[in-house]
C-alpha cells in the first residue's frame, strides 16, 4: 500500500534511505530539465531549456561558471545559468537546504524546519513556497473523453498580512454572510478517466461562464462529454461549447447514467482535497492555488514506483519556480 503522503512514505525509510533521497533531489536542482527526463523515463515528458526570461529555446551554450553551466538567449540577447529561476536560484544560504528538505519531507511545520535548520521562519516560509510554485508546471495540457468538473469553495483568508480589509477572526472562523458569497474563493477541480486533475482557483463566490472559460481555455478539444451538477454556469458553459453534457443532482439521488457518466471520481477528489487541507488550518488566498497545485502532484504520481524521482522533477527542475513564487509573493488576493 502506497501512503496518501511523502511524509508519511519518508518517515517509513531509515536513515540511509532518507540521506540517500535527499542527495538524489538535491542533484535534481542543478540539471537542466533534458537531463532529468533522461533519468526519469516515463514520468515526465521530454522537455528543453528555455530561457526563463522570453522563454525561447533559440539558446546557445556559453561556458561555465563555478561548475554550473551558462547559456545565452539568441532571441532577447540575456545571458542565464541552468539554475536561474529554479528553486535553487538566489538561495544565500543554499548549503542548508539538505536539512531543510528532511524536515519538509518528515512533515514538519513551517516553524519546525526553521527551528530545526537554522534559519527564521520567514525564510523557511519562503523556501516552502518556492518549491510550490514550481509544482505549476503539473497542470495537465488537456482533457479527453468524459470529463467530470465541479467546484468547492475555501472561506477567503488574508492570513498574514498586515492590514486587513474587514474584522478580525479566530482561525477556523466561519463567514459573516450564508451560503456562498464574496467571503468564499472558489475552486474548480477537474478530472477525466485517464487520472488527469486539475484543481484550479477560480473566483471569488459563485463561478459563472465566463469564469468556467477561463478555467477551461484550450482544455477540452478532445472532450466528449462533460459530466457535472446541474449548476446553470456549467449548463450555459457546455451549450456554448457544443458539449453532450450530462448533468446531475447527488442530493436527489441521481448518481449513475447509463453506467458510464457520474461525477464520483471529481467528488472523490474534493473529499479527499478537504481531509488534506485541515491540517494547514486554513490557508492564505493568494497562495491557495500552490497547495491545490501541491495536492495534485500528490495525486498524479501516488501510484507511480519512480514517486521520489518525480516529485524532486516537479520540486526542483522547473525553469519558472523563482518567476512563479515573485508574482505570488507580490500579488493580491482575487
Amino acid at each position: 500500500m502506497i501512503p496518501e503522503s511523502f511524509s508519511e512514505y519518508f518517515r517509513t525509510l531509515d536513515e540511509l534511505e532518507r540521506q540517500a533521497i535527499i542527495a538524489e533531489l538535491l542533484s535534481m536542482s542543478t540539471l537542466v530539465e533534458s537531463d532529468v527526463d533522461q533519468a526519469m523515463v516515463g514520468v515526465q515528458d521530454s522537455r528543453s531549456i528555455n530561457c526563463p526570461s522570453c522563454h525561447s529555446g533559440d539558446i546557445r551554450a556559453n561556458g561555465k561558471y563555478k561548475e554550473i553551466q551558462r547559456y545565452h538567449c539568441k532571441s532577447c540577447n540575456k545571458y542565464f545559468r541552468e539554475t536561474t529561476g529554479k528553486v535553487v536560484f538566489g538561495l544565500k544560504k543554499g548549503n542548508l537546504l539538505k536539512v531543510y528538505l528532511y524536515h519538509m519531507l518528515m512533515g514538519g511545520s513551517i516553524k519546525h524546519c526553521a527551528e530545526q535548520t537554522g534559519v527564521c521562519v520567514q525564510t523557511s516560509f519562503d523556501w516552502r513556497h518556492k518549491i510550490l510554485s514550481a509544482f505549476e508546471q503539473a497542470v495537465p495540457e488537456g482533457f479527453e473523453g468524459i470529463v467530470e468538473s465541479d467546484d468547492i469553495f475555501f472561506l477567503e483568508s488574508n492570513k498574514g498580512s498586515r492590514e486587513l480589509p474587514r474584522k478580525a477572526r479566530k482561525r477556523g472562523g466561519k463567514a459573516t454572510k450564508r451560503g456562498i458569497s464574496d467571503e468564499q474563493i472558489a475552486v474548480v477541480v477537474t478530472c477525466d478517466r485517464t487520472e488527469n486533475k486539475e484543481l484550479r482557483v477560480a473566483t471569488r463566490g459563485r463561478i459563472s461562464k465566463k469564469d468556467l472559460e477561463k478555467v477551461f481555455e484550450g482544455k477540452l478539444e478532445k472532450t466528449e462529454t462533460l459530466c457535472t451538477d446541474t449548476h446553470r454556469s456549467y449548463t450555459a458553459f457546455a451549450k456554448s461549447k457544443e458539449l453532450d453534457h450530462q448533468k446531475f443532482n447527488v442530493s436527489k439521488g441521481q448518481r449513475v447514467k447509463d453506467k458510464v457518466y457520474h461525477v464520483q471520481n471529481v467528488n472523490n477528489t474534493a473529499k479527499r482535497l478537504r481531509q488534506w487541507m485541515k491540517p494547514f488550518n486554513g490557508v492564505a488566498t493568494k497562495y491557495l492555488q500552490n497547495y491545490m497545485n501541491w495536492f495534485m502532484i500528490l495525486e498524479r504520481i501516488k501510484s507511480n514506483r519512480q514517486r521520489l524521482k518525480a516529485f524532486a522533477y516537479y520540486a526542483f527542475a522547473g525553469q519558472y519556480a523563482w518567476q512563479s513564487w515573485r508574482m505570488i509573493h507580490q500579488s493580491a488576493i482575487l
